[in-house]
């Protein structure tokens, strides 16, 4: 009796698959660039461990502020702006960690079409994206003076700690589009990823 082989698994949720090194320009290009790849992989776990640290801050504030104005009868002043700022952070964190795993919203219209139309399209894609993300990277740059020139009182902190997530976010988000970008000419497989089959 004969079984069909088992499908591969399937990577864990947010980490860019690693499959079989290309041959010829694109597999000697894929080897010199492994290392970057590598302390990319590092960056991105960093990313990954701070986004999820700021996401558990957010859920103790507001437990905390849910406690004290209901169990004590007093609201904490500095919960809203701690709370405020690490949501910022997290979703700052979040967006670069998307880029680089695939997980944002695609147009697929394409899918199907000839390799060089799909490629022609995704350069088109990469392109906007890595214009948009270096626009608001200067953007947040320049609006950092300003901001460290305001405070947060409850906090007694700078509110350019909140405004630095811009240029962090999207600076990383630049840095991994880039990544993406070189990769679907080296190493396409670990770039083309079926929409539907994609889990949450």
């Amino acid at each position: 009796m004969s079984h069909d082989p088992a499908p591969p698994a399937r990577p864990p949720h947010g980490t860019p698959r690693h499959d079989p090194i290309p041959s010829g320009r694109a597999g000697a290009l894929h080897a010199r660039l492994a290392p970057a790849r590598r302390l990319l992989d590092v960056v991105e776990k960093a990313v990954t461990a701070l986004a999820v640290a700021a996401l558990a801050l957010i859920v103790l504030t507001v437990v905390w502020q849910v406690v004290a104005r209901y169990v004590t009868s007093q609201s904490t002043a500095w919960a809203p702006e701690l709370s405020q700022t690490a949501f910022v952070w997290t979703a700052l964190l979040a967006i670069p960690l998307g880029v680089r795993s695939g997980r944002h919203m695609v147009v697929d219209l394409w899918r199907g079409r000839s390799e060089r139309v799909q490629q022609a399209f995704f350069v088109l894609a990469s392109l906007v994206v890595l214009g948009t993300c270096a626009v608001l990277v200067a953007f947040g740059i320049d609006m950092l003076g300003t901001s460290f020139q305001r405070s947060l009182p409850s906090l007694g902190i700078s509110a350019g700690w909140q405004m630095l997530a811009v240029p962090i976010g999207f600076g990383l988000s630049f840095i991994f589009q880039l990544e993406v970008l070189v990769r679907r000419f080296t190493d396409p497989a670990s770039v083309e990823v079926d929409p539907a089959a994609q889990t949450v």
